[in-house]
């Protein structure tokens, strides 16, 4: 298994969890969606909000684009907004998978943040995403079942196994 592979399979892995997450996330009331942690990004909608600005930030730093930031949570108020960017961010990501190469994964790409410079390969960029996500991921679980809700299983080895139970 090579690179381009692996990056691809943690990408459909990253939108099977997202999409678990964010279903699960359409379900609660909107008071809990929002209601304030001291974990994550302070909140199920701040935590979403910046899961996808993330992958839009990094989707970015791929395309050479430094100017894109992080939205407020005000540009994405609902799951319905937060859906829809996410779909316009994926079919960037689609395009950018489709023509990863190897040579492409050991390219040097460059992240400006808080003014600082950081450099890093583009296969690290992509790898960032998924692995990002797992992390807040956690934590919206925890703001769930805080709130006596259940966020669904999204581990690997389960998208794994569905993965080949479909084959069959």
């Amino acid at each position: 298994m090579n690179s381009n592979t692996i990056a691809c399979d943690a990408h459909d892995w990253l939108r099977w969890m997202t999409g678990r997450t964010l279903d699960a996330a359409a379900t609660i009331p909107d008071a809990d969606f929002r209601r304030e942690f001291p974990i994550g990004m302070g909140s199920v909608h701040a935590t979403l909000v910046h899961l996808v600005g993330a992958e839009r930030i990094w989707i970015g730093v791929l395309e050479g684009d430094a100017t894109v930031t992080m939205p407020p949570t005000s540009e994405l108020p609902d799951i319905a907004s937060i859906r829809a960017e996410f779909a316009k961010v994926r079919a960037r990501w689609d395009g950018y998978l489709a023509r990863l190469t190897s040579a492409e994964c050991d390219r040097v790409v460059v992240r400006v943040r808080d003014g600082i410079e950081y450099r890093q390969r583009a296969i690290d960029s992509i790898m960032q995403v998924p692995t990002h996500a797992l992390y807040h991921n956690a934590q919206i679980s925890f703001m769930f079942r805080s709130m006596g809700h259940t966020l669904p299983d999204s581990s690997w080895i389960l998208w794994g196994r569905e993965r080949i139970s479909k084959a069959s």
